[in-house]
């Protein structure tokens, strides 16, 4: 089956075409007001057009609708937001920033679960049911959420327990690829105080890659989540909830394409992009978390006193990960890795509407991690048979910080809003590496020596100067005071009308390299950026000044809003793939992203809603001579001046940092006399060319794509049931998320893929 890479449906036709043959229909504008959004972007409900911040709100009823199913899907729907697949974990980017390949990090983007923070890359796989809506805020968010959000927050808002007693329930079977999601929701009242919601979940993917070496699909997805939420009226003034979520997923299998296979012969007719992988290997996973949030809202002389207690783990395990992707048996990993968190957040609210509105608070957080690598290397002709690296990680680490943030109300038009949070972070870190063949022990830690074995110490030898490798044993600490200040303006230039300026400042912890496999980084003189011990990085920093305006347009039928920002990154935080075993951790140095960024609503017609946003962005590294190089011959780069082997990517633009990315969204209604409606809806999404890759191989740098989704719902009236058709990706783009070298293959190349073309049957009943 081929697949279009590229098409060029513009998605102002679409929406031009479906105002015009809608129009007719024309109301009051009164009767059409759009519904506010409220927003809990600065720890009070707001509207989202009085919030000085670049915030887009997804609602829950808009991601059933769209089928949003995770944070990848939910990306395609904000620009400047990326949410993909990595080759080892997720990756996360706003505005063109993120985090890359390493369990040692923490994210450039915090997520955050009904106000707990999940800092950890594979803590965005955890529950994503029965949510309220999402709020995407880009920029850096360092005063009221948590910690470590430099380049800006996901605020996941569950469905809260009702006073009426309702549910809903909903089935979807998408036959090709043979996807089936059962979701059910329950809430009511169980006393007069009490009230309770139970959300579950069962999703099953079949693979939509084939596997012609192992014979068989891929990715194959197994999820369950179960979510239970109650809240108590304690008292007139004290309202406790308590939320319990799990969630359960098994994978059978990665969507890696190999593009290209280096020096090594190829035995495939096709490498091209043609629904077809490779790997030999029967890679399974499975990722279990668990999340306990309490949180107290006591009433106190017009006050909010607010105490968050949360508590987060999850458990992941991967074995026999192809970590050479391809059809030659060559490298082979298991991987398991334990992570728990304990937070506590206690704040005080002012009433609003006062003179000075404020908040103030303090934050705790500790966790532990462990990480272990088992990686078997197939040396063929060689002393023993097999190459095994054994590499287990640990870290821990205590923050605490207090932080406030006051508004000065200095006349009806006009407010002044500053902002300060003091963090202290302390972290411990150890990584072992143990090299072994099944003929004997490489290393020579615990005074073990190869010595008496000439034919292992020549094998040590060439494998440490081929593969990069040195066995060590390394543990270190750390220890960060940083202050993190913010400013804003906001002026009421009409009653429809607000502007903002604003400054903010943000960072992101340093920590301890888990995955790099040699102790020292070469030649590379300590004080260069990237230089000297590896094993620490240190801590990223961030300034931005931003520009907005919020507007009503149309009598309040339509809205409008725009941001220009400007950030300068400084200690940029990168993992550098080494093209065998390791992704190397570094302090880059400088980078500078600025752009532009749009988004609206229009109630075009009683039944015609339109929603869009348009984003530009402009990433380039200011200073950055320590990259890694692409091995395409045809690609250009610069070499190093400071380090043999590293190119240059001063001047050069990031991964996954499309210039322009888009969405636009029309929802339709049409009655069918009185008892029924057929609803429509159309989303297109689209992302500019951009490098998938952080050594910029011009191989793997992926078109502009424009991805089509629709649904059609034959409902009742009352909204009691609906049934309907929801296809996504229906021009069935070809796109790449993700690209990578092939370990040990020279200039082989790798890529993951989004999903092809899919079809489903749903159907949904209120109660």
């Amino acid at each position: 089956m081929k697949r279009v890479l590229q098409n060029s449906i513009h998605p102002l036709s679409i929406a031009v075409a479906l105002v015009a043959g809608n129009y007719a229909g024309i109301a009051t504008a009164e009767s059409l007001a759009l519904e506010e959004i409220v927003v809990t972007a600065q720890k009070r409900a707001e509207s989202l057009q009085d919030v000085p911040i670049s915030v887009n709100a997804v609602g829950g009823d808009k991601m059933d609708d769209a089928g949003i199913e995770n944070l990848k899907d939910l990306s395609a729907y904000v620009p400047n937001l990326k949410v993909t697949e990595g080759g080892l974990v997720p990756q996360l980017y706003i505005r063109g920033v993120g985090s890359g390949q390493n369990q040692g990090f923490e994210q450039s983007v915090g997520t955050y679960s009904d106000g707990i923070y999940a800092g950890r890359s594979l803590q965005s796989r955890g529950a994503f049911l029965d949510l309220e809506r999402v709020e995407v805020l880009r920029g850096p968010q360092s005063i009221l959420f948590g910690k470590n959000s430099i380049a800006g927050a996901l605020s996941l808002v569950s469905a809260k327990p009702t006073e009426e007693f309702e549910g809903k329930v909903s089935l979807s079977h998408e036959p090709e690829y043979d996807q089936t999601e059962f979701n059910v929701a329950v809430s009511g009242a169980i006393t007069d105080s009490l009230r309770a919601r139970l959300a579950l979940r069962d999703r099953q993917e079949g693979g939509y890659l084939e596997n012609d070496n192992i014979n068989k699909s891929v990715s194959e997805v197994d999820e369950r989540a179960a979510r239970t939420t109650l809240v108590w009226d304690a008292s007139n003034d004290l309202e406790v909830t308590l939320k319990l979520e799990r969630s359960e997923i098994e994978q059978d299998g990665r969507t890696f394409q190999v593009e290209s296979m280096g020096v090594y012969p190829v035995a495939m007719d096709d490498l091209s992009l043609d629904d077809k992988t490779w790997s030999n290997e029967d890679n399974r996973l499975s990722f279990e978390s668990d999340g306990v949030m309490l949180k107290l809202d006591y009433t106190l002389g017009g006050h909010t006193l607010t105490a968050v207690s949360g508590y987060s783990a999850y458990s992941y395990d991967e074995k026999d990960y192809d970590g050479d992707t391809a059809y030659i048996p060559l490298i082979s990993m298991d991987m398991q890795e334990e992570f728990e968190q304990v937070s506590q957040e206690i704040r005080l609210v002012s009433p609003g509407g006062e003179t000075v509105d404020y908040i103030v608070g303090a934050f705790y957080q500790a966790s532990e991690q462990e990480y272990r690598e088992d990686a078997t290397l197939v040396v063929n002709g060689l002393v023993g048979t097999d190459l095994i690296l054994a590499r287990p990680f640990e870290q821990e680490s205590d923050t605490w910080a207090v932080f406030a943030q006051a508004t000065w109300n200095l006349s009806e038009a006009l407010r002044v809003t500053a902002g300060l949070r003091y963090t202290e972070e302390e972290k411990e870190g150890l990584r072992v590496q143990d090299t072994f063949t099944t003929g004997g022990y490489l290393g020579t830690l615990d005074g073990v020596s190869v010595s008496d074995t000439p034919a292992l110490a020549a094998l040590a030898a060439g494998l440490t100067a081929g593969f990069n490798l040195q066995d060590h044993e390394l543990d270190d600490k750390r220890d960060e005071e940083v202050l993190t200040p913010s400013f804003s303006v906001q002026y009421d230039f009409n009653e429809d009308t607000m502007l903002y300026a604003s400054y903010s400042t943000g960072y992101k912890s340093g920590g301890f390299d888990a995955r790099n496999t040699n102790a020292i980084m070469g030649t590379l003189p300590s004080g260069v950026p990237g230089g000297g011990d590896v094993f620490s990085f240190d801590e990223e920093e961030a300034e931005t000044i931003e520009l907005g305006a919020k507007m009503s347009l149309l009598d309040g039928t339509a809205e409008l809003n725009a941001a220009l920002f400007l950030t300068d990154y400084t200690d940029m935080q990168v993992s550098v793939f080494d093209g065998a075993f390791g992704f190397s951790v570094a302090n880059a140095g400088e980078a500078r992203v600025q752009g532009l960024e749009l988004d609206g609503r229009w109630r075009a017609t009683e039944n015609l809603t339109l929603t869009g946003a348009l984003a530009y962005l402009d990433f380039e590294w200011t200073d950055y001579p320590a990259a890694g190089c692409p091995t395409d011959t045809n690609t250009p780069a610069t070499p190093s001046p400071l380090y043999a082997g590293n190119c240059d990517f001063t001047g050069k633009e990031g991964e996954q940092t499309p210039e322009w990315s888009a969405s636009l969204s029309a929802q339709h209604v049409y009655p069918l006399g009185d008892t029924f409606e057929l609803r429509s809806n159309l989303d297109v999404n689209f992302k500019d060319n951009h490098f998938t890759s952080g050594d910029m191989d011009r191989r793997q740098e992926q078109g502009g794509a424009t991805r089509i989704n629709a649904r059609l719902a034959l409902a009742s009236s009352d909204d009691r049931w609906q049934v309907a058709l929801v296809g996504k990706n229906l021009t069935d783009q070809v796109v790449r998320t993700f690209g990578s070298k092939v370990s040990l293959s020279g200039s082989g190349i790798t890529s993951l893929m989004a999903p092809p073309r899919t079809v489903a049957v749903e159907g949904i009943f209120n109660f």
